[in-house]
Formats: C-alpha cells, sequence, structure tokens
C-alpha cells in the first residue's frame, strides 16, 4: 500500500482561534481575517498557470463530506469549504458542527455560503442581513475564528450584494472550473471531465459540491488522477500542476495578498514529496492490444 499524504500544516487557515469568543453582533470582528478578508474578488484566474485549488460547497452533510475530508487529508489537499449554515442549527446540526470542527481542526479554509442557499441576485438589503449576515453569526462563533469568504449560491449576485460584502470586509470567491458535478449520472464522466478540464487550464479555482453522493464517490480518483498527470509531467521535464491553498488566488489590485510561512512550506513539501511518490505508483496500464480478428 502506498503511503498517504500527511496534511502538513494544521494552521493553514493562518487565523488562530479567539481565546475569547466572537460576539455574534459584532460583524466587522466575524469577518475580520487578515489573510481571507478584504481582496478582491476571486474568479480562478489570479494566480500563475500551474496551480489549482479545490473548493467544495453546500455542506456540511454528514453522508458524504466526511469522504471529502478523508480524501483531502490523504492527497494533501488544501481545500477551502464554503458552509450551508442552516445545516449547523439545531438538533439535525449537531453531526454537521461536529464535521465542521474536524474541518477547522485538519486545518481547512471555511467560508460562508449563505444560510439557506438562496439566490441573492435581487440585493435587497433585507435579504442580504438574512442570508449573509445571519449566516456569519451562525459560523464564525462556531469555528470561532473570523470567517473572510463568502460566496453566492449559484455564483448569483449584483452589486448592492457586492456593495453589502465590501461594507462587511468579506471576499467574494467565484470559480473557473465548473464541474457540474451536482448535475453528474456517471461517477466515471465526472472523474474523466474534471481533470480534463485542470489540464486544459493548467489549473484555476475548482468548484464541487461535497454534499453530493457521487462526488464523494469520485474524488480521491481526481486527485490520484492529478498526482498520476503530474507524475508524467516530471518524467517529461515539465512542471506539474500544484494543489494549493486559496491564498494564492488573493489580490488586491495586482499585488498578491501575503501567504503565511506554513502555507508556503506545504506548498513546498508537495514538490518535493512528488518524485518520491511517483517513483512509488504502479507504472501506467498499457493499451488493449487488437488481435485485428
Amino acid at each position: 500500500m502506498r503511503s498517504h499524504w500527511v496534511l502538513l500544516v494544521v494552521t493553514c487557515t493562518a487565523v488562530a482561534a479567539h481565546a475569547e469568543p466572537l460576539d455574534p453582533k459584532d460583524l466587522k470582528a466575524l469577518t475580520n481575517d487578515p489573510l481571507t478578508a478584504k481582496a478582491d474578488r476571486v474568479d480562478g484566474d489570479e494566480a500563475p498557470g500551474g496551480l489549482v485549488t479545490f473548493t467544495f460547497d453546500d455542506g456540511p452533510n454528514p453522508e458524504t463530506t466526511p469522504a471529502v475530508i478523508d480524501a483531502c487529508l490523504k492527497y494533501n489537499i488544501p481545500a477551502t469549504f464554503f458552509v450551508v449554515t442552516q445545516r449547523l442549527t439545531g438538533k439535525r446540526g449537531e453531526v454537521p458542527r461536529q464535521i465542521l470542527q474536524r474541518l477547522v481542526e485538519a486545518g481547512f479554509l471555511i467560508g460562508s455560503h449563505s444560510v439557506s442557499h438562496a439566490n441573492l441576485k435581487s440585493g435587497k438589503p433585507e435579504l442580504m442581513k438574512r442570508e449573509i449576515d445571519a449566516s456569519l453569526r451562525t459560523l464564525a462563533p462556531q469555528i470561532n475564528r473570523p470567517v473572510g469568504m463568502f460566496r453566492p449560491p449559484f455564483g448569483a449576485f449584483n452589486k448592492n450584494g457586492r456593495a453589502h460584502l465590501k461594507k462587511l470586509g468579506m471576499t467574494e470567491v467565484l470559480w473557473s472550473i465548473d464541474t457540474l458535478d451536482w448535475q453528474a449520472k456517471s461517477a466515471d464522466k465526472l472523474r474523466a471531465k474534471v481533470g480534463k478540464m485542470i489540464v486544459k487550464q493548467n489549473g484555476g479555482v475548482v468548484l464541487m459540491h461535497d454534499v453530493k453522493p457521487i462526488t464523494a464517490m469520485i474524488i480521491a480518483d481526481v486527485f490520484d488522477d492529478l498526482e498520476a498527470e503530474n507524475c508524467q509531467r516530471l518524467a517529461e521535464k515539465r512542471e506539474p500542476i500544484i494543489p494549493v491553498s486559496i491564498h494564492y488566488f488573493l489580490k488586491v489590485g495586482k499585488t498578491q495578498r501575503g501567504i503565511p510561512d506554513e502555507v508556503k512550506a506545504r506548498t513546498e513539501a508537495y514538490r518535493t514529496a512528488l518524485p518520491k511518490r511517483c517513483s512509488s505508483r504502479p507504472p501506467p496500464a498499457a493499451p488493449a492490444v487488437k488481435t485485428g480478428k
């Protein structure tokens, strides 16, 4: 059995938990993450080619999210999870809250994906308060650290919504690789599609959904395919596509936001360990030989 990656940096969130509980009434404190808040909108083309970051929406789901976490840990993928906070409330939220805590303890970045996954395109002030502000009042105290990033459901937003985010000091995070996993029927086709999109775009921001059984089923294979692609690239003396934290995609104007030293170290550790990982992989299967009959 090949050895698994170890997620080297438990502090990838780069924001320590507060000594005192966060006050749900203080919205600015709930978003004041010095490394992920107040950046320009992320569309997926902000980082140099050859860097890919994986993002997962709509969880936590007790039936599927744990498998996604396990796959990320196995392949050292520093993913970001955008949480729908109605999943965290009440009796039904007990297990999702435990999963969220596992995400935090493992060092994954956490963003808000609204309270109920409502379409926010109208930008009505009351809707913004009900879906964005209320999500922060649930999420930030739950993880006991600020939440600097927001992803609008469906990517539906307008200038009023963006003005509201700016007032809160939050970063809007979109994507450049939409896998459409939510509507996929074939696991094999989805797996192949995701890999092809990452290679074709030479990295970017990948959008997937940790609540979908088909995604939980194939995500480890997607990560393994990326590793296989990188091994092939090394053999051909080409640059690999490195899985990185979303920190690498955060900019203000043309200036990249600060990347924590421990996050840089994790990225370098992936590069350094890749040749050994490749040497321990089984050789790719030879194509079938046609007999001519």
